[in-house]
């Protein structure tokens, strides 16, 4: 990729933000970022506080900085459910000169609830009491942002997404 691009993910736990994350830095070289991966380095059983919350995301951060900064692009894969969770990435773009792809990843109630009850696979270990806690948080983005149902084939939604970075 030519100018780099900050690929923004949002949506509910069990949406399918890693696995569209996956596909994407597969296609892009982008270097994908995982808060929960993250979350997980920092603890093997995590408390999700406030303070733990804020260590993840100030790594995560330092990783999107340093990237854009070597002018590679970069997926922020994590829930990012209000534009204040979303804000830091959006600067962060801004000021790399970075193209900002927001997305927004998502899929039926019923259908994440049923991926939350399966055992799940990667390092997030979201559940159904987690997607209880986090309902009705998510706001839309006040960027234009994508929007990909992942119920369907993810492909049409990943090139769309790189065509937008101008690969």
């Amino acid at each position: 990729m030519g100018q780099p691009a900050l690929f923004l993910l949002s949506g509910m736990p069990g949406a399918g933000k890693t696995t569209f994350a996956q596909a994407l830095a597969a296609r892009t070289g982008a270097e994908h970022i995982e808060s929960d991966a993250v979350r997980r380095s920092l603890a093997a059983q995590p408390t999700y506080t406030a303070k733990e919350s804020g260590r993840v995301f100030a790594i995560v951060g330092r990783r999107v900085d340093a990237a854009l900064a070597a002018g590679r692009s970069v997926i922020v894969d994590a829930t990012n459910l209000t534009n204040r969770d979303r804000r830091r990435f959006v600067r962060a773009a801004a000021a790399a000169g970075a193209r900002l792809i927001a997305i927004r990843v998502t899929a039926p109630e019923d259908v994440v609830r049923e991926r939350l009850r399966q055992p799940r696979v990667g390092h997030s270990q979201a559940n159904v009491r987690v997607f209880e806690l986090m309902r009705g948080r998510a706001q839309g983005f006040d960027v234009p942002a994508v929007v990909v149902d992942t119920r369907f084939g993810i492909e049409a939604a990943v090139s769309l997404a790189v065509a937008l970075a101008g690969a």
